[in-house]
């Protein structure tokens, strides 16, 4: 880690919204290998069995500031989120110019990773000590997700993309995405079939540390004019899987910037900012652990290519034996970094990764990341559904330039291509005259998948074929 975390030229991100994540100075990152690695500098995520040498270290460094899933029950967790058999535990640095990034390297010398089983049966290299991983939506060096949405008119028939619930047993399915914009006018079948509800994100500025509010998805957060680069992801998603499942009762968790705390004046770009960190989308999942199905939105490498603490201790939970609802399925994108590295949740075992193919269905979509750690593949590539109103410019381009949006768009990205799956989940568990888990849907789908995708650009000698499922 050097001091100034220059980027090579040919790396240099372009969005103003990541540089504006990696210039912050409560964000660290880290170049390992193709991948960018971004967490909150002063923050450690720790498993609470580590002792020794390790954690006599670990407190010389560092406060505790409190526990994910240690059995508290504060109004973040629902009534269906079991406690961890092992807490996570959060520290803070104390040193103002510390850097997790670099503590977890060294207070992981004296700790090593553990073996851990999944549910699937496949073992994990789970570090003791990690840094708190920054998420943002599907990320890329330069846009986000894959791509700025356009604007299309109202299809053909969209009065009826999304209908009224229909018969057959209802399917709760919740997505954890940049939150829900409900719009004038109104999408007023997708509103009625959509509850809207808060993240959390971890306050680490004292000690202990509290639960704070997430602000919900808005348009222009920071009053420049231009609608932000991902305002309406989640208003874009909970259409998607409301046109494909008309029994699917749908809850949409707004995550949105829990890597900082606002001051009373925050500054414009700050407000816009639209990514999280990896314990308090943890926190969410437990939060829905009662749901049938649900829709992750946000994806992200871990430093040194482990598995992510938070994430394993939550899915214990949700595929253990006291498991709030047993069978839910858990569907999460591969990510847009064109990259084969693994990207977390999707590369958990028990997690469905979802990486995209093309337009035309026939090859991995240009931006999609690519992996055995992936599960299927489905079509990601201009992809229709519901979105806001807008008429102006958009992040990124310059105020001169125009658009019109209508409700309506087409986006381009992996979080768009697993929707079709976590819908998909949910209606054929609608109607199975016999009980099915989601869990077994979703295997049976991808076990069954008529064919595959292979590529070979990212590994060369070293094709990955990925199970196809026609979605539309």
């Amino acid at each position: 880690m050097t001091p100034d975390k220059d980027f090579p030229p040919h790396e240099c991100p372009q969005n103003p919204i990541t540089q504006r994540i990696l210039e912050h100075p409560r964000v660290t990152f880290d170049i390992d290998g193709e991948a960018l690695v971004a967490a909150i500098k002063d923050e450690l995520l720790v498993r609470s069995a580590i002792q020794g040498i390790a954690r006599d270290e670990l407190e010389k460094v560092a406060s505790l500031t409190g526990t994910l899933g240690g059995g508290q029950r504060s109004d973040t967790l629902g009534d269906g989120a079991g406690t961890l058999p092992e807490p996570v535990q959060i520290w803070k640095l104390r040193d103002p110019d510390g850097d997790s990034i670099d503590e977890a390297r060294r207070l992981r010398a004296a700790a090593p990773p553990q073996r851990v089983k999944t549910h699937r049966g496949v073992e994990l290299a789970l570090p003791a000590i990690s840094p708190n991983h920054v998420c943002v939506v599907s990320p890329r060096y330069d846009s986000c997700p894959a791509g700025p949405p356009n604007p299309i008119p109202a299809p053909h028939g969209s009065e009826r993309f999304v209908e009224p619930p229909g018969p057959g047993r209802r399917v709760r399915v919740v997505v954890i995405d940049t939150g829900y914009i409900r719009t004038d006018p109104a999408h007023a079948e997708l509103d009625a079939r959509v509850t809207s509800v808060a993240g959390h994100w971890w306050d680490t500025s004292s000690v202990p540390g509290t639960w704070q509010v997430d602000p919900p998805d808005t348009l222009d957060a920071d009053g420049d004019g231009r609608l932000d680069g991902v305002a309406g992801h989640g208003t874009f998603i909970a259409g998607l899987i409301a046109s494909r499942c008309r029994q699917a009762e749908i809850t949409v968790v707004g995550q949105r910037h829990a890597v900082m705390p606002l001051s009373a004046h925050p500054d414009p770009v700050d407000q816009a900012m639209l990514f999280t960190d990896e314990v308090s989308l943890a926190n969410s999942l437990l939060r829905s652990a009662d749901a049938d199905v649900i829709s992750l939105g946000f994806s992200f490498p871990t430093l040194d290519d482990f598995a992510s603490i938070p994430f394993v201790s939550a899915m214990n939970v949700l595929m253990g034996p006291d498991a709030p609802r047993p069978g839910v399925a858990v569907v999460s994108p591969a990510g847009n970094e064109s990259s084969a590295r693994a990207y977390w949740p999707a590369a958990h075992p028990d997690v469905f990764g979802v990486a995209a193919t093309n337009r035309m269905g026939n090859a991995r979509a240009w931006f999609s990341n690519w992996g055995p750690w992936a599960d299927c593949c489905v079509r990601g590539q201009d992809v229709p559904s519901t979105f806001i109103y807008w008429r102006g410019p958009v992040q990124g381009e310059p105020v001169s330039a125009i658009e019109n949006f209508v409700g309506w768009a087409r986006w381009d990205g992996t979080s768009f291509a697993a929707p079709k799956l976590a819908a998909e989940i949910a209606r054929r568990v609608a109607a199975s005259a016999s009980p099915l888990t989601p869990f077994a849907a979703a295997h049976q789908m991808i076990a069954a998948a008529p064919d595959e995708i292979t590529d070979t650009t990212l590994t060369p000698g070293h094709p990955v074929q990925l199970p196809h499922l026609r979605l539309g």
